[in-house]
């Protein structure tokens, strides 16, 4: 599901200027030190909210894991949750509890991943920023026996999409979040290929030229049950 222009002018005024309050985590010595005495959830209470660099690529994140005791998702967050659940992009059974904050610098992309089993199986993406880019979803290899048949579905699942980086949304979901990747490749122009792969580009020939963009990611994230062990 893709959707060109999915927040309202107002809400898309709103998010943007509540991105700009968004803090950064500042690591000091001190936490360094006291990081062995944390538990998980101790430590992602201390990056959650907060903008991190990441360690193995360039870009910054901010993770808001509502998840996490104690702590709800910003009342912003929490009512475009809301919306995606009124929408049917998620099931009110399994509502959005997980936003993931991603800035890009022009020509910044993102390699091929799964979302992987740690959430529910969809994903619902807003752009922001005012540019676009060519979201490339594609078949996970399966290398079998039968690696020709393999090679023939890799071919016949591609997809693209242009993101239009004014408050577009795409969902995808079960087959496509389970048995695909999506990726941005990195470049600051990229072009739509003429084969007829890109979903709102079929003629293809479109050039993108990419510039700062800011990606939030809606997940439903598994939430582990704890087992009470009985003493008699």
């Amino acid at each position: 599901f893709y959707a060109k222009q999915f927040l309202a002018p107002k809400m898309l005024d709103d998010t943007m200027t509540w991105l700009q309050t968004i803090p950064d985590y500042l690591q000091t010595s001190a936490s360094n030190r006291t990081k062995t005495g944390l538990t998980e959830e101790e430590m992602s209470l201390q990056h959650n909210g907060k903008w991190t660099r990441l360690k193995h690529a360039r870009r910054k994140v901010a993770l808001f894991d509502g998840t996490l005791s104690s702590y709800e998702l910003p009342p912003i967050l929490q009512r475009i949750s809301n919306t995606l659940v009124s929408i049917g992009a998620f099931p009110s059974s399994n509502p959005p509890n997980h936003v993931l904050v991603n800035e890009y610098q022009p020509g910044e992309g993102i390699m091929p991943h799964t979302d992987g089993p740690a959430y529910e199986s969809c994903t619902a993406t807003i752009s922001l920023g005012g540019s676009d880019v060519i979201f490339k979803l594609r078949p996970r290899q399966h290398f079998t026996a039968h690696e020709h048949c393999d090679q023939a579905r890799n071919v016949q699942q591609k997809l693209d999409l242009i993101l239009h980086g004014n408050g577009s949304l795409i969902v995808f979901r079960d087959d496509a979040y389970l048995e695909h990747t999506h990726e941005i490749s990195e470049g600051v122009f990229e072009e739509t290929t003429e084969s007829g792969t890109c979903g709102n580009d079929l003629s293809g020939g479109t050039i993108v030229k990419r510039g700062y963009r800011i990606s939030l990611t809606f997940r439903c994230k598994k939430v582990k049950k704890s087992t009470k062990v009985l003493e008699v």
